[in-house]
């Protein structure tokens, strides 16, 4: 599993988007609190037209990511049956998910570093696929066999749990730069907010807390 994370162009604030047309109307805020996808995001405040062509194909991309439905779950839950499953359709299913992934994320890097504007949108895009690959490997059932074992199955659900952590830190961090670098233009504010609240409400706060404790450091995002 490759799952690499190239946030520093994310990080950094260039100079806002000139000469962009300014979208007329009023703005969607985005769908914080729905399944991860594309339709979440918010309305920039322009155009998607005056977008470069490196941002629009991200876009393309990532729409693309999307469209890799979760893999179906296995007829019976036997840990025999979930083993074979997680080892042939499961990572088969990953595989090709976090191609399509690194396909967009190599896109938005370079969009980002051509726009501020841009470097917003890229920001929450990368947040929203991570997070979808996150929730798909953390609502992966137990084996059957374990109903009756509370304890067991607690234990398997932190190996399930340690299986998405690196999605959501790697989520976490883009909708963190996101939504401090969103805090200019005005016009993207509304970015600022959406990337926020999904940041807040990704699962795994209790693997946050304990990494907190055990001394590892945030990303910290440096703005100008």
């Amino acid at each position: 599993m490759r799952a690499s994370l190239h946030l520093g162009v994310l990080f950094v604030l260039a100079a806002g988007c000139g000469g962009a047309t300014t979208r007329q109307g009023p703005l969607d805020p985005g769908q914080v609190g729905s399944a991860p996808s594309m339709e979440c995001l918010p309305d920039p405040d322009v155009e998607q037209s005056t977008l470069s062509r490196r941002m629009r194909f991200g876009w393309t991309l990532a729409e693309e990511s999307f469209l890799v439905p979760p893999p179906p779950p296995p007829g019976e839950r036997s840990a025999a049956d979930l083993s074979h499953w997680s080892e042939t359709v499961l990572s088969a299913w990953l595989e090709r998910k976090t191609h399509t992934i690194e396909a967009a994320r190599r896109e938005l890097d370079v969009a980002a570093e051509e726009d501020h504007r841009q470097r917003i949108i890229g920001g929450a895009i990368v947040g929203l696929m991570y997070e979808d690959v996150a929730r798909v490997l953390r609502g992966i059932p137990a084996p059957s066999e374990l109903d009756d074992e509370p304890e067991i199955r607690a234990i398997y659900r932190d190996v399930l749990r340690s299986q998405a952590r690196p999605f959501l830190e790697h989520a976490r961090r883009a909708y963190g730069a996101c939504a401090q670098n969103a805090v200019q233009p005005a016009g993207m504010r509304h970015w600022s907010r959406f990337c926020a609240g999904r940041q807040d409400r990704l699962p795994g706060g209790e693997d946050r807390a304990s990494q907190l404790e055990s001394g590892e450091t945030e990303v910290e995002v440096i703005v100008d």
